[in-house]
């Protein structure tokens, strides 16, 4: 009998728990050591790199990678060779001679310095990276100041005094004596501080005059870096950057020579690389170096404000947090001539995360390929002529492009043109003066003259901004003719519908009951109230009969008009934006409601026509209209006139004299909107009086109450009967049943309001963003690809098929308006055209421009998986824009198309899958 085994016994410590204990030990060790240099030491570090011979020396981290939907890189990093400058005692006594032999080797191998000091020469100016004149101003005293040009001024004119002492009067004061420094006198003061003239502030020779010696780019060159290195010592002495991106070669030739180059040295950092170029540049935005207005927030943040660069628009503006990642460095000792000699604490910077978007590249790259190709086609068309008269298409410059998929909200194509390259943004070299300026300060009278203006044309199209205080040279563009690359037309254009909007009014002339989807009308070209309103559609022609569907396929005007008319005489004004709000067209005022589609980047958001909106409009617009008629003291085009009166605030008004004007303003405000005019007479009377008693400009003058009843007879004119008036005319709901008037949108807001009639009637929150995983891309952070509903419309089904047959009569009927666009398109596709004014035909005519081309549309019609929405401005008609949707269309649907259809792709759509 086998006898039973006895259990081994346990052996507490054995080599496994003998290496486990000892690998225990070290790691406390190491964490104990962690915390003494990143917390307990923290100070004390703090301080050592702030010595001269101890030197930080940043480790920026990789920004996260940004990925389209099928995970192709748009926005990486790349490592780059900087050659950087660190002061020390040595470097600093040598610097004027070892410069030149640094700049030397840079040109004779091709490479550029790093140049962004707004101050430049040839001529004197600056050049600030901001197309807002206010911004400009406070950006060129904040340069002044931080290289201490006001301490002077400070001194002079209150002496014992300190910038930080003086109160808000006397600031102002300094300021205005700072931006009273011409650029060339700001420049020559700095040649002086930074020893570049031989002598001190007081005029004392203490040294060689550099400005002698050298050309005025040479000596530029130096005070670039040398301003570098003040604005880099108020974070601590650290290198400055003198080149970025080099060549390989050129670093290994510095590389070489650095015992004979004093505080030179070769660093290798990450840059933001967008490999892409200008693909989806709206989209994902550019970084750039914090600017001056931002400082003080990113400070906070614990950004060093003069190297690290942020994101500052787009995707990269919008989840900097998430892509920024965390810095690293050490703080090393350096020898007399900026070597590192020891090594004393080091972190390693972690990369940001990983974003991967909803943006399907091939979308996005035949939106905007359409997009250049279809505007470019059109400026050559040159100005042609129709019944409704001639449309100038030579400015068919700007556009935008939206695919969303319509189950879930997701953005495949954002496109806007033009757009821009994100590289030269984040090139460390700087922008040039000609990015600077086709970016930031376009050139008004270049772009009049190249289109053969004369100077009083210029002067008619682009007037010197007076609201600017002083200004005399910077001009603006008031008939909105030049494009902005960095604008993105596809988040922030408001423009008309047209008659993509027509859709809508059958909705809701369908759901409310004022019409079925057999109503018809007789179009004759024209629409008669009834009541006295009458307007022609000389360019549309005569439909004759059309019912809901045939007048949605041939875009007629009489039958919306109509339908418009009929919401009004049984709900009131506001029962088509009360479906319109359903449909993210708007938001109601005052509902608390976010006017937003949901996208993470900033957007604007258009308003469909309601009362309350059009009330507050019409009192912001004949306010100023009356505040004009009483400055000239006459009613525009009629003879009602009056002793002048001003309603505009002027520096020199005492407080009583502004108190009194705003209560006179408030209240033309409240009689425009609700026409109470007669029973605030004697309040009107009571204000015009004091006024007059406390503004000094009519001392003297007897004004007695026949005149102050001629000034309230003109406020009733312009206010009462033009103003009021206009807030309860016919002829607004009129228009905006066609999409004109008061309607505005952006082209994502269009397209979402198209994704959601034919999904079924649900809104879905738009989005760009899938998904956010760990640097190394393994982990899921945050998972958008849910779709999220904002708002279940509660429309019927019948409703929906009877505004999708007429969408797909304008594709596939004869008479439809983008047949001819689709004629042997093998995938079913519906859709709406818009054609959109400008402004009056006589304006668009005079100034160059024309009516806004607007194309709607999905596809398939059976089964719809994506919306699109395309706008062209100075497009004339809504079928110049269909083009672009077509294009979409193919890009998307490219395998079916290639291997069912057999069809014959674009390039515009090969050609970016084959790269």
């Amino acid at each position: 009998m086998k006898g039973k085994k006895s259990k081994p016994s346990k052996k507490l410590f054995n080599r496994y728990t003998a290496l486990g204990v000892i690998l225990m030990l070290l790691i406390s060790g190491l964490a104990s050591k962690l915390i003494v240099l990143q917390v307990v030491n923290a100070q004390q570090y703090e301080e050592t790199a702030n010595n001269k011979s101890h030197k930080l020396i940043s480790e920026p981290a990789s920004r996260g990678v940004i990925v389209d939907k099928n995970g192709t890189e748009l926005a990486t990093n790349v490592p780059s060779y900087m050659l950087v400058f660190t002061e020390t005692e040595d470097s600093d006594k040598s610097f004027f001679e070892t410069m030149p032999q640094v700049f030397k080797i840079l040109d004779d191998n091709g490479e550029s310095q790093v140049d962004d000091f707004e101050l430049k020469i040839n001529p004197f100016r600056f050049e600030f990276k901001s197309d807002d004149p206010a911004v400009r101003k406070n950006w060129e005293l904040r340069f002044k100041k931080d290289r201490g040009l006001d301490e002077e001024i400070v001194r002079k004119l209150y002496k014992g005094k300190t910038a930080s002492e003086l109160t808000d009067a006397q600031k102002k004061v300094v300021d205005d004596e700072l931006l009273k420094l011409t650029p060339e006198e700001t420049y020559n003061r700095l040649l002086t501080q930074y020893g570049l003239t031989g002598k001190d502030s007081s005029g004392k020779v203490v040294g060689e005059d550099l400005t002698k010696k050298y050309s005025p780019e040479e000596v530029r060159r130096l005070l670039v870096i040398k301003d570098a290195v003040k604005m880099e010592s108020f974070s601590g002495y650290k290198p400055v950057t003198i080149a970025a991106n080099i060549k390989q070669s050129t670093a290994f030739i510095f590389l070489q020579k650095l015992s004979s180059l004093p505080g030179i040295d070769v660093q290798v950092q990450p840059i933001r690389n967008y490999p892409l170029g200008t693909l989806a540049s709206n989209v994902l935005g550019y970084i750039s170096k914090i600017n001056p207005s931002q400082q003080e927030k990113y400070e906070e943040k614990g950004y060093d404000v003069s190297t690290d660069y942020v994101g500052t628009s787009g995707i990269e503006a919008a989840f900097e947090d998430r892509l920024k990642g965390a810095k690293g460095g050490k703080i090393v000792e350096v020898n007399k001539s900026g070597r590192t000699i020891n090594e004393l604490a080091q972190k390693l910077p972690a990369q940001g995360q990983k974003i991967q978007l909803t943006i399907d590249k091939d979308v996005q790259y035949a939106a905007e390929q359409a997009l250049d190709r279809t505007m470019a086609s059109l400026r050559a068309q040159g100005i042609t002529h129709d019944d409704g008269g001639s449309n100038n298409m030579t400015n068919a410059t700007r556009g935008a492009a939206v695919c969303i998929d319509v189950k879930t909200g997701a953005v495949l194509a954002l496109a806007s043109r033009p757009g821009f390259n994100p590289n030269d943004f984040a090139d460390p070299r700087g922008l040039t003066s000609d990015e600077i300026t086709k970016y930031f300060n376009p050139d008004y009278e270049a772009f009049g003259k190249s289109k053969g203006y004369d100077q009083q044309r210029i002067n008619e199209l682009f007037p010197v901004d007076t609201s600017i205080q002083g200004n005399t040279t910077i001009r603006k563009d008031k008939y909105d003719l030049i494009a902005k690359p960095l604008y993105n037309y596809a988040t922030f254009s408001l423009t008309p519908p047209g008659s993509t909007f027509k859709p809508l009014t059958a909705i809701a002339g369908l759901e409310s009951g004022v019409v079925t989807k057999d109503t018809t009308v007789d179009d004759e070209g024209f629409f008669n109230d009834g009541k006295g309103f009458k307007t022609e559609f000389k360019s549309d022609g005569v439909h004759g009969v059309v019912n809901l569907v045939s007048a949605i396929g041939v875009s007629s005007n009489p039958y919306f008009m109509r339908v418009g008319q009929l919401l009004r005489s049984q709900y009131g004004d506001d029962k088509l934006a009360d479906y319109a709000w359903k449909f993210g067209l708007g938001v109601k005022p005052n509902s608390g409601v976010k006017p937003s589609t949901g996208i993470e980047i900033p957007e604007n958001f258009g308003q469909v026509f309601n009362s309350w909106s059009a009330k507050n409009m019409y009192a912001t617009q004949y306010l100023y209209a009356t505040m004009e008629a009483l400055k000239n003291g006459k009613e525009p085009n009629k003879g009602a006139s009056c002793t002048p009166i001003d309603l505009y605030e002027h520096d020199s008004d005492s407080s009583d004299v502004k108190s009194l004007k705003s209560q006179i303003k408030d209240m033309v405000r409240s009689s425009i909107k609700d026409g109470n005019f007669d029973k605030d007479k004697a309040q009107y009377k009571t204000l015009i009086t004091n006024l007059i008693k406390a503004d000094p400009q009519y001392s003297g003058k007897n004004i007695g109450d026949t005149q102050i009843n001629n000034i309230l007879q003109l406020i009733y004119n312009v206010a009462i009967s033009t103003g009021h008036y206009q807030t309860n005319m016919g002829t607004n709901i009129y228009n905006a049943s066609i999409g004109q008037g008061m309607d505005q949108f952006t082209p994502l807001q269009l397209a979402n309001y198209i994704a959601t009639i034919v999904n079924g009637g649900n809104r879905y929150k738009v989005h760009l963003v899938d998904k956010i995983y760990d640097a190394d891309g393994k982990n899921v952070l945050v998972d958008n690809s849910k779709p999220e509903i904002v708002e279940q419309t509660g429309i019927s089904q019948a409703t929906i098929e009877a505004v999708k047959e007429g969408m797909h009569e304008v594709v596939n009927s004869q008479d439809g308006t983008a047949n001819k666009v689709f004629q042997g398109f093998p995938i079913d596709t519906a859709g709406k055209t818009g054609t959109a004014t400008y402004s009056s035909k006589e304006i668009q005519d005079s100034v160059g421009r024309s009516s806004f081309g607007v194309y709607v549309g999905f596809a398939p019609y059976d089964n719809p998986q994506i919306a699109v929405a395309v706008v062209i401005f100075d497009a004339a008609y809504g079928a110049n824009a269909a083009p672009v949707a077509k294009a979409m269309y193919e890009a998307y649907f490219q395998d079916e198309l290639k291997t069912k259809y057999n069809y014959q792709l674009p390039d515009y759509v090969t050609a970016q899958t084959e790269n």
